[in-house]
């Protein structure tokens, strides 16, 4: 049960986990498992994995926790939930058209955690951060991956292809570039034989967001390395995940199903003597690139602040 202990020291916008009414976390990573139904039986094209796919993974593997038995299932379609997801997301694209935040939305569409250097103050792209932003990357991308296994199970509808009224732009517009579209589809090693079936399985990998999943790693990580920062890097995952929402990748249930997958890899993360290694070195990496400093003391006097 070391995994359920780490869960206790992770924070989301300030608040540790188990005061966010998350009571599931501890009997799912302790290898309970939860019946579930799919919300839909259609046939969904089936991504392959390459050789990439197997290797295996620094910090975790996907196969540690399989994130369906812990996550509960996406609203069903016609529900009144489902209707108040759709409408959300209406509203998130109208305020946007209105603010001209589409752009921002669109370029939010990376996955890459300097998208969160605007928060941190200070560049993630310089030579002395590289490093830190190839760690920060790389155990993003490994996070990530436990979001693979629900979205296959699920294969819950995008809001585009629930309504046609929803507005398709960045990584899921129509006129996406084929690798672009596979990779939002199949996660990065997956592959299918062609567009058609590309768009297929694209529409249908809603639940939970990756994205989302991808920027709350990002952002617990970034917030343990510059605690000084930590509002305002949660913040800006907040953000991130309602950028899905303004391209119409996603549902809001989808963005909050991706910070719980988040959090979790975190927690299974941190277990790994190599994460801890790497941790380290890149958080007195970054603090140093930013004039701040390194000792114990200075960074949990920041971390209660």
């Amino acid at each position: 049960m070391a995994q359920v202990r780490w869960l206790s020291s992770i924070r989301w916008s300030g608040l540790p986990v188990a005061q966010l009414g998350w009571p599931l976390l501890a009997l799912a990573l302790s290898g309970t498992a939860f019946a579930q139904t799919p919300t839909s039986s259609a046939t969904v094209p089936v991504c392959t994995s390459s050789a990439a796919a197997a290797a295996a993974g620094t910090y975790l593997q996907p196969a540690q926790l399989n994130m369906t038995d812990l996550l509960a299932a996406p609203p069903l379609d016609g529900s009144e939930a489902a209707r108040r997801d759709l409408a959300a997301v209406l509203e998130v694209q109208r305020t946007a058209r209105a603010h001209r935040q589409r752009q921002h939305a669109i370029d939010d569409a990376a996955t890459s955690c300097g998208r969160f250097e605007d928060a941190l103050g200070a560049p993630l792209s310089s030579a002395q951060a590289a490093p830190v932003l190839a760690f920060l990357n790389h155990a993003a991308r490994e996070g990530s991956a436990l979001s693979g296994a629900p979205k296959q199970y699920w294969h819950r509808r995008r809001p585009y292809a629930v309504d046609p009224s929803v507005e398709r732009l960045a990584d899921v517009a129509p006129d996406a570039p084929l690798t672009t579209a596979m990779r939002s589809a199949c996660g990065p090693y997956g592959q299918l034989p062609s567009r058609e079936l590309a768009e297929q399985a694209l529409a249908r990998v809603s639940y939970p967001s990756g994205h989302a999943t991808f920027g709350t790693v990002c952002a617990i990580l970034l917030a343990n390395m510059v605690p000084e920062k930590r509002r305002e890097l949660f913040a800006r995952a907040q953000d991130y995940g309602r950028s899905r929402l303004i391209v119409g990748a996603h549902f809001p249930s989808d963005i909050e199903a991706g910070r719980i997958v988040g959090t979790v890899a975190v927690a299974l993360m941190r277990e790994s003597a190599q994460f801890q290694h790497d941790f380290a070195a890149a958080r007195a990496q970054l603090r140093s690139a930013l004039g701040l400093p390194t000792t114990s003391a200075t960074l949990s006097n920041a971390a209660a602040h």
